[in-house]
């Protein structure tokens, strides 16, 4: 419990010791703002100073009666006013100092969407790949197996990628063993070591590992009364001196920002400094731009719907859903808990009701089933001379008894004539958990909630996991 204090005398014990000089001890006296002390205290200031200092802090026979309701009330209130001085946040949104703008980047990278970011002091420059499923920050560092950096290994790149050093960055720490958030702490011989780190993904054989560092990320304010100001936010980062699988052939070799509900990822860091509110928003538009900003906590009259409570150490965006509609046809048994995933580009359902929804869907479109050679999806069709037909809707219904239309459910598949078909882009998983992939929402996240509208754009209001929300898009700004 904080307790409220007066100092009558300098609050602090200073040994100094200075070759022949002697020892010096100071001390302080700490009396409660209610005492009978501080109250004498006050009625000499009173005294001293006259009406001024009455009319500012009040009269001495106006003193609470030591816990009484007025003891109590005045405590609260000023419990009251601090809360809202550590609470109100300091930018209404942050974005990278390099933009806003994600990055799709091809099949060269894994199809998942990238931006880049500067980090430390001097400041370098990554292109991270961002991912809403996990919570670490982590960059290729003191390599000792990374994949290639150098631009000539792929297509899209006209620049080499980097590699962070925390040697040369005036702002880098290390995080010792001993720090609240080592996980891998007990395992430590030495509490001063540095922390190390492991996580493994969900595709075969994916990790990173290293050590953990803090250092700062490089933003910009978005608020409009601090238009571009810079903002250097201390966020804890991975040294990741060794990747394995998919790390190695392509994907994020350049490192991933995770932007999930864990205490490490960079949302949570900027929340609970105090910089922006408990939210972000990563938004896809239908052309696959998109764009991140910290902080935005979307536009009134959103649907929302609870994120499900987690046991897991990292939580992650969890929904339930109670049925699917497939155009104004809604199925029995297709209840569902799914992971909203900006790092999975599909839709993936548990089995039993990935069968409903798929033949439901192969029921009501108006055209001829096909396979495409190296498509996996099996609900694939072919184009007419018209080109791709009207396609039912599929719509997730929540407890809330509100729903997220899907309009266009589907991807083109196209061919030297222009649309040669189409498929459903939803996969079965063995899975007791769905995943929905961003070819099914444009994710704006914000951390209690996902948000959602006929445009699909999702915000997570995650740190406390309480509502979910989906709101239509709003307009790109040109200049950021």
């Amino acid at each position: 419990m904080e307790i409220r204090l007066i100092l009558f005398e300098l609050l602090f014990v200073l040994y100094i010791n200075c070759g022949l000089c002697e020892s010096t001890l100071y001390s302080a006296k700490l009396v409660h703002r209610f005492s009978d002390e501080a109250k004498a205290h006050h009625s000499a200031r009173v005294s001293r100073n006259g009406a001024e200092i009455a009319d500012r802090v009040g009269a001495a026979d106006a003193w609470p009666k030591r816990r009484s309701l007025d003891y109590y009330r005045r405590l609260l209130s000023s419990d009251m006013q601090r809360q809202k001085l550590k609470l109100n946040p300091q930018f209404q949104f942050l974005y990278p100092s390099r933009g806003s703008v994600t990055l799709p980047l091809g099949d060269d990278f894994g199809w998942l969407h990238y931006m880049w970011i500067d980090m430390g002091t001097p400041k370098v420059s990554f292109l991270v790949a961002l991912d809403a499923g996990s919570d670490l920050l982590w960059v290729p560092c003191n390599c000792v197996q990374c994949a290639p950096l150098s631009s000539s290994h792929y297509s899209s790149l006209d620049k080499d990628l980097s590699e962070y050093n925390p040697s040369d960055s005036s702002t880098s720490k290390s995080l010792s063993c001993s720090h609240p958030l080592c996980e891998f702490g007990l395992n430590c011989e030495d509490p001063k070591q540095q922390c190390p780190y492991t996580v493994n993904y969900a595709s075969d054989d994916t990790s990173t590992s290293g050590v953990l560092v803090e250092d700062v990320l490089h933003l910009v304010s978005g608020r409009t009364n601090a238009s571009n100001m810079s903002v250097r936010a201390p966020v804890f980062i991975g040294c990741g001196s060794k990747q394995t699988g998919g790390y190695l052939n392509g994907v994020a070799p350049d490192g991933l920002m995770g932007l999930g509900r864990g205490e490490i990822s960079v949302p949570s860091r900027l929340a609970k400094a105090g910089l922006i509110p408990n939210s972000f928003s990563l938004c896809f538009t239908e052309d696959d731009s998109g764009r991140l900003f910290f902080g935005d906590q979307g536009i009134a009259g959103e649907q929302t719907t609870s994120f499900l409570s987690s046991d897991r150490k990292n939580l992650t965006y969890i929904v339930g859903v109670d049925s699917c509609c497939i155009g104004s046809s809604c199925l029995e048994h297709t209840n569902f808990e799914a992971l909203v995933d900006s790092g999975t580009s599909f839709t993936f359902l548990p089995g039993q009701v990935y069968d409903r929804v798929a033949k439901e869907f192969n029921g009501q479109v108006n055209a001829l089933k096909s396979d495409f050679e190296g498509y996996p999806w099996q609900y694939c069709y072919k184009s007419s001379s018209d080109g791709v037909p009207k396609i039912p809707s599929v719509t997730l219904k929540f407890a809330t008894n509100n729903s997220f239309v899907v309009h266009d459910p589907v991807f083109v598949i196209y061919g030297t004539q222009g649309a040669a078909g189409f498929c459903l882009a939803v996969q079965p998983t063995d899975e007791a958990i769905a995943t929905i992939g961003r070819k099914y929402y444009f994710v704006c996240s914000s951390w209690t909630h996902i948000c959602y509208s006929a445009h699909l754009r999702v915000y997570f209001h995650a740190l406390v996991p309480q509502n979910l929300e989906i709101p239509v898009m709003h307009e790109f700004s040109k200049n950021k």
